[in-house]
């Protein structure tokens, strides 16, 4: 009977520690963290209506995931998180082109990255 309990007890610790392994790993690999604004070069341009916002990574082996964009007035604000580079999310890498037509600044990590309209050209290392 002693034998019986040992084997359940070395289980239940083996899957509690499983459990806390998987935890950890979806946290790295597909959860993430907030993109901090040091962490990454942005480029921007204007071209008529359109920004091209293009977003770079400053770490290896760092991907973006989840990128969103929320409207406040005349202000957009960007946000994104990083995770480590795996078959799920595997680019460092983020390009797109936003209308600014009514847009008066863009915010990436809280940070402007571009302001204002006739503002050409901006590379930033937030």
């Amino acid at each position: 009977m002693k034998k019986t309990g040992y084997k359940k007890g070395v289980m239940i610790i083996t899957g509690v520690l499983f459990i806390i392994a998987l935890g950890f790993t979806a946290k790295l690999y597909m959860i993430g963290e907030p993109v901090a604004g040091e962490q990454v070069y942005c480029t921007t341009s204007v071209d008529g209506h359109n920004l091209k916002l293009q977003v770079e990574t400053v770490e290896s082996g760092v991907a973006f995931r989840g990128w969103k964009y929320k409207r406040d007035g005349s202000a957009l604000y960007i946000s994104a998180r990083k995770v480590l580079v795996s078959p799920l999310f595997d680019d460092g890498y983020y390009e797109t082109s936003i209308n600014i037509e009514l847009i008066e600044k863009v915010l990436f990590g809280n940070k402007v990255i571009w302001s204002g309209k006739g503002q050409q050209e901006a590379t930033e290392r937030l």
